[in-house]
């Protein structure tokens, strides 16, 4: 048995982040320090606009940075001036309240400075509180000194602000209350440390690309929307034959004529593959638009010398030989001959196309919810990526949760040395299905919310979360509202998984669909049993005996009547008539003695009604009610008369 290499995966890195600020913002900062240092290393600068920005540059030289955390005009402006992400403290109605009860135990002439814009939401906490505040807003330091030495003249005696607005009021000789609150850098420094892991996962898996694209045996050029080369991995170097063709910056076509990227950068739509020939050797080239911010920012060519795509295909083709093929659907291939089904499916197409957002499906069992969600996902723009399909009722609560979420080496007896990723994190950038999403254990409930508001998991036995990109699609048989009353699933849960919402309809409110699925199950069926010369027979014979059926269990259950139609034809080695096709819909054969019940079994006195009873079952066709039960159609004529025999 192989044994996982022991390389532990590396310790992720403390988030280094720098605090910036001239005034009264670092030592709160300070204060709040302690409380993140397992996850942050944190700096201090004390220095504001050009004197920060020169200091910043002089440190990053030496040392690195993932966010800068500062507040007001500082923030914008170090965002102007530097290319390190750059998170602001933000105020809200708790620090306007709290400053302002600090600023009446000085006087009631009080004056409100923002940054740049007042927010909505604090003017209207100021109007629903009937707060009487002068509120203003300053764009540049100097503003903020004239608008300061305004509020003066005006016999304002306390400024509320930040920690410029409260330098100018102190040196005006007024009172000057700092806004922020430990709160709010609470919530900044939060907010600094996830977009500081979302930068070191950036960032490695920039590493992580480069590497790949070094060894990758497949050819990858890259061009931009001029058609100038941006990126050429040795590959394709190799497999074009000439370095110089592929310099970064020169214009692909001038290099490598074959590869032309114009028709694909002026229609988006146009790609595909071609053979090329270079220096004698046969070169299968793919190619695709790029995009960005809805337009086309450039091509990506793929190339793959022909002989491995021969060799590629055939393991794929024997590998579908091995599994079985068709386990893919597209909404094209769902039956939709009925207007309810068409309507489903233009729900989906709608769906699939144009969000993102959390698809419920609902339907009886047997109706295709899986179907459904296959066809939704290759509609959309993660078909390229992973479909992952989960049955939340198919494992007992433990092994969901390390199948769902992973875990870490050691977080139970058993557990790989290296840990495992969990099927949420194989399906990033792709679809997570989950059926039966209402025998999801409680306890599971809550972690699932977790990934679906915060789109992170975090696995067991792990630390750290790490964050998934995926597009969740759910479904169920049974009725989650009624189960959220009866308190058996979590009402926050379902409102985020109830956003968008297909319900799928029973197969017996769908006629026309009856019709083209069983012609599509019992054409298969009768080709698979080497039946073709009944085919067309047996077809013809399908509207009249499958009429008037409830289908309970739905497109199952007929798929299982298309099997028997086309056993009970082999049996007899004749195509079967309406009646015959009607004896099948409810049980298998009931010839067989020991599946079927006859009327031999049952008492004399209960036999009429019981032939009654498969009389009516079988829509009053007494040839079809006969052969259910087992005996001619002259001993029906006497049970049901009570006359026995």
């Amino acid at each position: 048995m192989p044994i996982d290499p022991p390389y532990p995966a590396p310790a992720p890195s403390p988030i280094s982040i720098w605090a910036v600020s001239a005034y009264e913002l670092l030592p709160l900062v300070q204060r709040c320090a302690p409380e993140y240092s397992d996850r942050a290393r944190l700096q201090v600068l004390q220095a504001h606009f050009d004197d920060a920005v020169d200091r910043i540059r002089a440190k990053l030289r030496v040392e690195s940075c993932d966010v800068i955390l500062t507040a007001g005009a500082n923030a914008d402006y170090l965002r102007s001036q530097l290319d390190v992400p750059v998170v602001a403290v933000r105020v809200g109605g708790y620090d306007v309240m709290a400053a302002l009860a600090r600023a009446r135990q000085v006087s009631d002439r009080i004056a409100l400075m923002l940054y740049r814009r007042v927010p909505e939401e604090i003017r209207q906490f100021i109007r629903e509180f009937a707060l009487q505040l002068d509120v203003r807003a300053y764009d540049t330091e100097n503003d903020a000194r004239n608008t300061v030495a305004a509020l003066q003249a005006e016999g304002v005696q306390v400024v509320i602000g930040a920690g410029l607005a409260v330098h100018l009021a102190q040196q005006q000789g007024m009172t000057g209350v700092f806004l922020y609150s430990r709160n709010s850098v609470n919530a900044a420094l939060e907010d600094a440390i996830h977009l500081g892991v979302a930068q070191q996962a950036e960032k490695s898996r920039r590493i992580t690309l480069a590497n790949v694209l070094e060894h990758l045996h497949e050819g990858v050029v890259a061009v931009d929307a001029r058609g100038r080369v941006v990126a050429a991995n040795p590959a394709a170097q190799r497999l074009t034959g000439s370095s110089p063709s592929l310099a970064v910056g020169a214009p692909l076509n001038a290099g490598v004529p074959e590869l032309d990227p114009g028709p694909v950068l002026r229609n988006a739509s146009q790609g595909g593959s071609g053979v090329f020939t270079f220096q004698g050797r046969q070169v299968v080239v793919d190619s695709t638009a790029l995009h960005e911010g809805g337009v086309v920012a450039g091509a990506l060519y793929t190339l793959r010398e022909s002989n491995d795509v021969r060799q590629t295909f055939h393991k794929l083709r024997r590998h579908e030989r091995r599994k079985g093929a068709g386990t893919s659907y597209t909404l094209d291939q769902i039956v939709q001959a009925s207007p309810p089904m068409q309507a489903v499916i233009r729900r989906c197409r709608i769906y699939a196309t144009r969000g993102e957002a959390t698809v419920l499906i609902t339907g009886p069992s047997g109706v295709g919810k899986e179907l459904v969600a296959q066809g939704m996902h290759h509609a959309s723009p993660r078909r390229h990526h992973a479909f992952v399909a989960v049955n939340c009722g198919a494992l007992t609560e433990s092994l969901l949760e390390s199948e769902l979420f992973g875990y870490e080496e050691g977080a139970f007896t058993g557990a790989r040395r290296s840990g495992k990723a969990g099927l949420v994190e194989a399906a990033h950038q792709g679809t997570l299905f989950l059926d039966e999403i209402a025998e999801l254990p409680f306890a599971l409930q809550t972690r699932l919310l977790r990934v679906l508001q915060e789109r992170e998991i975090t696995r067991v036995g792990a630390v750290t979360a790490t964050p998934v990109d995926v597009r969740v699609i759910v479904a169920t048989h049974r009725d989650l509202r009624a189960m959220v009353r009866a308190g058996t699933f979590r009402e926050d849960l379902y409102y985020r998984i109830a956003v968008l919402c297909v319900a799928v309809p029973a197969l017996k409110s769908r006629p026309a669909d009856v019709d083209a699925l069983s012609r599509r199950f019992v054409s298969q069926a009768m080709r698979d049993a080497g039946l073709d010369p009944f085919e067309q027979a047996v077809l013809d014979a399908l509207p009249a005996g499958l009429a008037d059926h409830d289908w309970p269990g739905n497109g199952r259950e007929l798929e299982n009547v298309a099997q028997r139609i086309a056993m009970a034809c082999a049996e007899q080695d004749a195509p079967l008539d309406a009646a015959g096709i009607r004896a099948l819909l409810d049980r298998p054969d009931v010839r067989d003695a020991e599946d079927a019940a006859t009327l031999t079994s049952v008492r004399r006195s209960g036999e009429r009604e019981y032939a009654q009873a498969v009389l009516a079952e079988c829509g009053g066709n007494h040839a079809a009610a006969a052969l259910k039960l087992g005996v001619s159609r002259s001993t029906l004529w006497r049970k049901l008369r009570g006359s026995g025999g």
